[in-house]
């Protein structure tokens, strides 16, 4: 008896790997991998992962093949699949060079921030790096033209139907993993940590999480008699139980009595009793990058970069603060802070900025304090259209607004950032513009990134010395980051000095909007987190010293209850339910209410109407315009527009179009080869490099 065995085709093997269902998930599995590298910036991390995490690897597999089998669909299969190939190529690369400027990693709303990037890329990208970039982009539109022309149609009858349910299933597929990862806790919906869910959950999962997961979810338990029970209960200064809010006979269900209707709030404010005058001036100051390096483990200096406000931290009110994010991501800490939101109810890397800020109006600190009568300005030392402050500013309620246009005899630092000590007087500008209480919101800039990795600053004042555990890569950024804070400090010491100087009761509060993006990890830093920096509270009139620890989105009511004050829904529930064991349940029903909801806190009707912003404090105006002929010719003229408070970003415009501007001084501009007629229009606008018109003078109207 003979025993034959089969040998093995391996022309039928190369016929099945060949095809196109196998295709693709290979490269969904070689996209997986590529794209894992990426984000751990590294090829034997991304192993690791597949190795630690074969589950949520392959999940994430899943995720890419199922973007790829819509490419099976079409009869250019090869440019297809390879198109859709690049965009995952594309998200990648992206991420990864995005880590080596920040530790925030690639998100859906970074692709809406592009026009905010573009602002500051001369910061970031030398002119090397602009023309590799336009190379690249050049070969890519050139390979995929040619990558069109040279790929064959699939002939013949294709079983469209087979292809549409090999794409039906693994969407399919990827949607019910997704379920079971979530309920099984392998995935998560929402991050407190970006990187790290980058890290644990995969890159394919996050990105694709960050599209289709905006705004808040709505609470499982939110209905108008919930609502109700919450305001009711942080008008009266009750703390709410469980049971008020998660019936404790029907878990799953939502209490079904009628609603009864919520009044709009009437705050009741108590008199501050340390300061003369009801109500301080309120001046926050959001310190770019800013936090003590001392906090990391075993650096010395030559001398302390930081010694005015170590002296704060140790002897005035402070803390830490928690913030939402590490190394960029200033207008998400801007938002918790100004508002009283917790921002980890949002999508991941969501920056409501530029969503649902840019559509309807927000309860903030100013709308609240405007019921006291304060007014509200915002002073920041960068262009006004960054993060579409110059939009959403009106949302959330500032009267006045000074950005960098705005200002003159600004400083910059070596890779041009504008220096901070030029707030103080634009800061005293703020204050004296009205007869009443102001609250100022001030954003500083000195200390942004990206650092320097060679030795720009000739005789540096502070020197340093890491330890051996930190890579030698760290010395010149570093260096230029603490030399940059020490002026940082300074400017703090001189702001300090100007509000013992005011007549009128004022409290300075000061933090720092998140950590510089070094490469450094928790354990480098000595209270072991990169989401702490440190708030500190100061004024010139006699305060109790309270050191506590607070999330940003604590920060402002925790600074009215310092005073006294108890307006507005966010900050009395803040200051009355951070006892209670569903504070947090609490506050994510009032904040989908009042962003997403039917504003049954407010009665239905929201009372928080969005500001005429008007930007900058001095009104800019045109005296008059002269024109001076060149050399005894009537066409060729010099423009001379004379008023006041112009600055280096004031523009002449000639009936709409921008005539090109030279900056003399505040009160005068020129302009070459003008020519006016009856009836012609001159005005100066102010504008950033965007050319996104600011603010424009009444015209001045030939005769």
């Amino acid at each position: 008896m003979q025993i034959h065995f089969h040998k093995p085709d391996s022309n039928e093997w190369k016929k099945k790997l060949k095809h196109p269902m196998v295709v693709c998930f290979l490269v969904a599995f070689g996209l997986n991998l590529f794209v894992e590298a990426m984000s751990r910036c590294s090829l034997f991390g991304a192993f690791g992962y597949l190795f630690t995490n074969p589950l949520v690897f392959l999940y994430n597999t899943v995720i890419i093949a199922a973007t790829l089998s819509i490419t099976l669909l079409f009869r250019k299969r090869t440019f297809a699949m390879t198109f859709v190939s690049l965009l995952w190529v594309i998200i990648g690369i992206t991420d990864f060079i995005l880590l080596q400027f920040r530790t925030t990693p690639f998100t859906a709303i970074d692709i809406l921030m592009i026009k905010s990037a573009i602002e500051i890329w001369q910061y970031y990208l030398n002119s090397f790096h602009l023309i590799l970039i336009g190379a690249g982009l050049v070969l890519l539109i050139l390979g995929l033209v040619f990558l069109w022309r040279k790929t064959k149609k699939i002939t013949g009858k294709i079983a469209f139907y087979k292809v549409l349910a090999f794409s039906a299933i693994t969407f399919l597929s990827s949607l019910l993993l997704t379920e079971a990862g979530l309920k099984t806790n392998l995935l998560a919906a929402n991050f407190g940590n970006l990187a790290d869910a980058f890290h644990e959950y995969g890159l394919p999962y996050c990105f694709v999480n960050s599209v289709i997961n905006t705004g808040i979810d709505k609470p499982k338990h939110y209905s108008p008699d919930v609502v109700n029970q919450i305001v009711n209960a942080v008008e009266e200064g009750v703390v709410v139980q469980p049971s008020d809010i998660i019936p404790t006979n029907k878990p799953d269900t939502l209490p079904t009595a009628t609603p009864t209707p919520t009044a709009t709030p009437t705050p009741t404010p108590t008199v501050v009793p340390e300061a003369a005058n009801p109500y301080p001036n309120i001046i926050m100051v959001q310190l770019e990058s800013f936090f003590d390096p001392a906090h990391i483990k075993g650096i010395t200096f030559t001398s302390d970069p930081v010694p005015n406000y170590r002296n704060l931290v140790n002897n005035y009110s402070s803390g830490y603060l928690n913030v939402p994010s590490v190394g960029a991501g200033t207008a998400n800490t801007e938002f918790e802070i100004i508002t009283g939101m917790n921002l980890d109810f949002f999508g991941p890397g969501e920056y409501p900025y530029k969503t649902i800020l840019q559509e309807m109006t927000c309860e903030s600190v100013n709308f609240n304090l405007k019921t006291l009568d304060y007014t509200t300005h915002a002073i920041h030392n960068n262009t006004g259209t960054f993060y579409d402050r110059n939009k959403i500013f009106s949302q959330l309620g500032f009267d006045t607004f000074t950005s960098v246009e705005y200002m003159n005899n600004v400083e910059h630092t070596p890779l041009g950032w504008a220096k901070d000590d030029i707030l103080v007087g634009e800061i005293d500008k703020a204050l004296k513009d009205t007869d009443g209480q102001d609250f100022v919101y001030t954003i500083s800039v000195q200390g942004h990134g990206s650092y320097p990795s060679e030795p720009i600053l000739k005789n540096p004042e502070i020197d340093l010395t890491l330890p051996s555990n930190l890579s030698s890569d760290l010395y010149y950024p570093l260096l230029y980051y603490v030399n940059q804070i020490h002026e940082m400090d300074d400017f703090i010491a001189h702001l300090m000095d100007y509000v013992d100087s005011l007549s009128e009761d004022t409290v300075l509060i000061m933090y720092g909007d998140h950590l510089p993006g070094f490469k450094l990890e928790a354990t480098d830093l000595d209270n072991e987190s990169l989401f702490q920096t440190q708030y500190v509270m100061y004024s010139n009139f006699a305060m109790d010293t309270i050191h506590k620890d607070l999330e940003s989105y604590q920060l402002y009511s925790y600074v009215l209850e310092r005073l006294g004050i108890s307006v507005g829904l966010i900050p009395k529930l803040h200051q009355t339910q951070q006892d209670s064991e569903v504070y947090l349940d609490e506050l994510k029903i009032l904040e989908y209410d009042m962003l997403y909801g039917d504003l049954d806190c407010y009665g239905g009707v929201n009372p928080n109407v969005a500001t005429d912003l008007q930007m900058g404090i001095d009104p800019i105006t045109i005296n008059n315009v002269q024109l001076i002929p060149v050399n005894d010719t009537e066409d060729q003229n010099i423009c001379i527009v004379t008023g006041d408070n112009f600055t280096p970003y004031s523009k002449i415009c000639v009936n709409g179009s921008y005539v090109t501007t030279t900056f003399q001084d505040s009160h005068t501009l020129t302009a070459s080869d003008v020519t006016l007629s009856s009836g012609d229009q001159v005005t100066v606008v102010q504008s950033g490099t965007d050319m996104v018109v600011l603010s424009s003078t009444e015209p001045w109207i030939q005769d």
